[in-house]
């Protein structure tokens, strides 16, 4: 039985919790995540990498920020977090401007401009196993289909058993894959896939 939880957009003073649960998305058996290896790439005179990471969460000026996720209570905590938005396709001048280790992501979302895409899904390791990767998805199919869409689509590291193994189970089927970049920053070897699920 799933405890006790409510979902609600995020909010402002959420960030610095939004930047550490964000970051788990990115994470792998052998990395401390992508983003927060990202935002330690922007640190200044010792400062916090999810310090960093909250200060971009907090602005509105992109498709990053608060405004665009969701997140799960339970227990007095932020226990799961979504991100979602319509996709755009970038031009090869802001492709170049993307770094090489997040580049593989935005050539895959940059065939579905106009789609409803989900960005990141991460659940804290206290609350796995509850339910609430599941709870978020869910949440992310309502949310697109009260904005007029038909489907989400999202990316995953085939690699990743247990992610790949919930989305095939709600529906989600692979449309697209590409090699992952080999970094130690890199949270799965192989393929990184973009599924989609007609709602």
């Amino acid at each position: 039985m799933m405890p006790n939880h409510i979902i609600r957009d995020a909010r402002l003073e959420d960030a610095r919790e939004l930047a550490e649960l964000v970051n788990y998305s990115g994470s792998g058996p052998n990395t401390n995540g992508i983003d927060l290896a990202n935002w330690a790439s922007q640190t200044i005179n010792g400062e916090d990498p999810f310090d960093v990471g909250a200060s971009i969460i907090a602005s509105d000026k992109d498709y990053y920020t608060y405004k665009n996720m969701r997140v799960l209570e339970a227990s007095g905590k932020l226990a799961a977090v979504s991100m979602s938005y319509v996709a755009w396709k970038r031009t090869p001048e802001e492709m170049e401007k993307i770094s090489k280790n997040f580049r593989v992501f935005k050539e895959l979302t940059n065939t579905i401009p106009g789609c409803y895409y989900l960005d990141s899904l991460a659940v804290d390791p206290e609350f796995r196993g509850c339910g609430f990767g599941e709870a978020m998805l869910e949440d992310t199919e309502i949310l697109a289909k009260n904005k007029g869409f038909d489907a989400v689509h999202l990316l995953v590291f085939d690699n990743n058993i247990p992610a790949v193994r919930m989305y095939e189970k709600n529906g989600y089927r692979s449309q697209l894959s590409r090699p992952a970049p080999i970094d130690p920053d890199i949270p799965y070897t192989g393929n990184v896939s973009l599924y989609k699920k007609i709602l």
